[in-house]
């Protein structure tokens, strides 16, 4: 079996979506045999208490790098400053990581069988594959967003000059390494004329925890305490920034105030004050934000909803694909989702036969939709079932792991043949 390395900006005991994504692999990656050894920062997207004890860090080399272990898999973290809105703040940020990631991975690491690493931040997929070469072993570079697209379009990169060598350095990390992960068909097609060679792309999806997000009953604990019991409620859960447009809810909301309607947003973010001074200002008492809350809660949320939404800004189009639809759906809940056609979004909606999409950006078809699932609520549960059965069979983190296997065993075979 093979010692693999995993290089990515976030893991736990941070507490984020990106973090439990790639423990959960890496856990299942030791499980099959492997060695496990992940490369990343201190905890500073989201700091939960809860999250830190069950997997304590301890420092090293007076502080200059830190140690934790979850279920046999090893994690060096690097500090990092806790998460800024300045791009400039995340550039630094992202350099000093990097550095440190090449240092501690010669120095402390050694020699890996492979060095899997991740977006974001492109550069990510440089210093995996610059330490695969001094190891002359192969590099896999994962996409979860398509950089610098994202920017571009919100607007955040105007300089050409800059936008040039972003896209030299996107063209670049695709031709250092070996192979390129993409978790949708969208990202696939996208990124067809960008990489040198058609082979090096492989389609892997991103997967759920099909053992922590299940269904519940309707009425819990959850429910009691929110007063949730006896409407209907649309939830959403996660985070409250730049990449969700909650302008279809606020609009429902101001319309929708004579019906036994609530909307529930669980999460934290830059726009979260934003959202709040707006539901304070129009009085809409039909919409409650409770904040953050642990991992662990989340199912029962979903459980406490009758219908979740997936929520995308204009800008996000075909740069990212967020993964809680199948959370939603792993708890057996239908999702209503803003997507643009084409998307990954979409097609995972129309393969499963539930849920329902509204164009991003269209208020009066959000409207409709929530008026249509409410009138017609007692087909949710079937709904639920049919999504509860789709992930399970496609995207639990089993599934997709060995996909992960499979590829790593090819690659690792190849580089035996190659020396």
């Amino acid at each position: 079996m093979a010692k693999v390395l995993i290089h990515s900006l976030v893991f736990t005991p941070d507490g984020v979506s990106n973090a439990y994504l790639y423990r959960d692999l890496a856990v299942e990656l030791q499980k099959k045999g492997h060695q496990v050894t992940v490369l990343t920062t201190t905890p500073h997207y989201n700091v939960i208490p809860e999250e830190n004890e069950k997997q304590p860090i301890s420092k090293r080399w007076g502080g200059l790098f830190s140690v934790s272990s979850i279920r046999g898999v090893s994690a060096i973290h690097i500090p990092m400053f806790k998460k800024s809105s300045s791009i400039v703040s995340r550039f630094i940020s992202a350099f000093l990581f990097h550095v440190w990631v090449i240092i501690i991975g010669i120095v402390k690491v050694g020699r890996q069988d492979i060095v899997i690493s991740s977006s974001p931040p492109l550069s990510a997929g440089i210093i995996g594959s610059f330490l695969a070469q001094i190891w002359k072993v192969p590099s896999v570079y994962i996409v979860q967003d398509v950089f610098p697209d994202g920017l571009i379009r919100q607007g955040k990169i105007r300089s050409k000059l800059l936008i040039r060598i972003l896209k030299g350095m996107e063209k670049f990390v695709y031709k250092v390494n070996d192979k390129v992960v993409v978790i949708g068909n969208a990202f696939y097609e996208t990124l067809l004329s960008r990489v040198n060679k058609r082979d090096k792309l492989c389609l892997i999806e991103n997967f759920v925890d099909i053992e922590l997000y299940k269904p519940h009953p309707r009425r819990n604990t959850i429910s009691a305490k929110y007063g949730l019991d006896n409407c209907f409620v649309v939830s959403y859960v996660g985070n409250i920034g730049n990449g969700q447009d909650f302008s279809p809810v606020v609009y429902a909301a101001e319309r929708l105030k004579s019906l036994p309607i609530k909307f529930i947003f669980v999460g934290d973010g830059i726009m979260r004050k934003k959202l709040e001074k707006e539901i304070e200002e129009k009085k809409l008492l039909n919409i409650i934000v409770l904040g953050y809350m642990p991992r662990d809660v989340t199912p029962w949320i979903n459980a406490s909803s009758d219908v979740c939404l997936v929520l995308l800004s204009p800008h996000i189009k075909g740069d990212g694909f967020p993964s809680k639809i199948f959370s939603i759906m792993a708890c057996a809940r239908t999702a209503i989702v803003t997507a643009d056609d084409g998307s990954d979004l979409k097609r995972v909606l129309q393969e499963s036969g539930c849920g329902h999409v509204v164009q991003v950006g269209n208020n009066k078809t959000f409207l409709e939709t929530i008026i249509k699932v409410y009138e017609e609520r007692e087909a949710l549960e079937k709904e639920g079932e049919r999504a509860r059965e789709y992930v399970v069979q496609n995207y639990s983190k089993q599934a997709i792991a060995i996909k992960y296997e499979k590829m790593i065993k090819e690659l690792c075979f190849e580089s035996i043949n190659n020396a």
